[in-house]
């Protein structure tokens, strides 16, 4: 038995894949969601739209602190776990779900594999970095999408369970930019997608109008999903009308993968503080805006492909400005390629299977 355990969008973009390649070769599956996510729009529209079988259990652990979430999680899994005894523990990115799935599955002895292994930001006080690291030093193998990943886990000594596959969300998004609904990109109609969520960027009201005041200087529609915790954010800190203001600012309801497929193919420019996003704006022909100065995907930066920037900081905004400013979409064949071929869930059972983990 091999058994994923998820909680986020993006954890079940990436799940997709590795379990319908698993499930062609015949391997005994379930799921783990903790619930990390439990907003019908952030979940269960994912599940439908990917394929992906409803999971065994939902641990309902959402909400509350970085610890609280996490307790709940670890409690629930271990009782899980140690019930079901899965032979495998499958565990995606980088969130407090990951890092309870490590724990719990390394003191019950039960073999770890992780997807996603070996970013870095280079900012302990950034939560999903302690997540990554724990993860990646208690997992017995490692799956980098990058080579800048897999060096940054030979340098710490995990070289030796680690190999890289490329990023196993470029196996999502061709699959799903490849059906007949997505096959030709979406005209542009000269939009900017936004996507906010990091805690760095919405527990502070002074950040919050930071934000909004660089997307009203901004020179294109743009579109915005805007995440639970945000919307609430924006209430709490009583911003939320000021925002529907904006312009040229379209909040929306969240959306399903498929539809983020297609706001992106038809973007000249990704504005978010989401590190996958950022990465997705690579496949998608659309430069990006990351509002956060972490160390995210380094050679999509010196490639000037990402532009980090201080919301804050008056000088940054202006070069971020600039940036937009010039931002096209960028033709197929020029895009970067630093993420593998679109194939990375095959490698990654092949891998599994030589090493002896199922």
């Amino acid at each position: 038995m091999i058994t994923h355990i998820v909680g986020n969008r993006p954890q079940f973009i990436k799940l997709a894949p590795l379990y319908h390649e698993l499930e062609r070769n015949g391997y005994e599956q379930n799921i783990i969601h903790s619930g990390q996510h439990y907003d019908e729009n952030m979940s269960d529209v994912f599940f439908e739209e990917l394929g992906i079988p409803a999971p065994a259990v939902n641990l309902l652990a959402g909400g509350g602190s970085h610890a609280q979430m996490t307790a709940r999680t670890m409690v629930g899994l271990e009782k899980e776990l140690s019930d079901q005894k899965p032979d495998l523990v499958v565990l995606y990115g980088d969130t407090n779900t990951t890092l309870a799935g490590a724990v719990t599955a390394a003191k019950l002895c039960i073999p770890i594999a992780h997807v996603e292994a070996g970013p870095r930001v280079h900012d302990k006080t950034n939560p999903e970095e302690c997540n990554r690291i724990v993860t990646d030093h208690l997992s017995d193998l490692l799956f980098s999408p990058d080579t800048v990943s897999l060096q940054n886990l030979e340098r710490e000594g995990l070289g030796a369970k680690a190999c890289m596959t490329g990023d196993i969300m470029y196996d999502t998004y061709l699959s799903i930019a490849e059906r007949p609904t997505q096959s030709q990109e979406t005209q542009s109609e000269d939009i900017i997608v936004m996507t906010w969520h990091r805690q760095e960027n919405t527990a502070d009201r002074g950040r919050m109008e930071s934000i909004l005041d660089l997307v009203g200087k901004l020179e294109s529609k743009v579109i915005c999903p805007l995440h639970p915790r945000t919307r609430k954010c924006l209430e709490n800190f009583g911003l939320l009308e000021r925002a529907k203001r904006i312009s040229n600012l379209e909040m929306i309801d969240p959306v399903g993968y498929t539809e983020m497929v297609r706001l992106m193919n038809s973007a000249r420019l990704i504005l978010t503080d989401s590190g996958g996003v950022s990465k997705e704006s690579s496949y998608a022909g659309a430069k990006c805006l990351f509002m956060l100065e972490l160390d995210v995907w380094e050679d999509l930066v010196r490639d000037h492909w990402i532009h980090k920037f201080n919301p804050e900081n008056a000088a940054s905004v202006e070069e971020a400005l600039f940036f937009a400013k010039k931002a096209q979409r960028v033709a197929l064949a020029d895009r970067p390629k630093y993420y593998g071929d679109g194939h990375a869930a095959k490698k990654m059972v092949q891998e599994l299977r030589n090493r002896n983990l199922i």
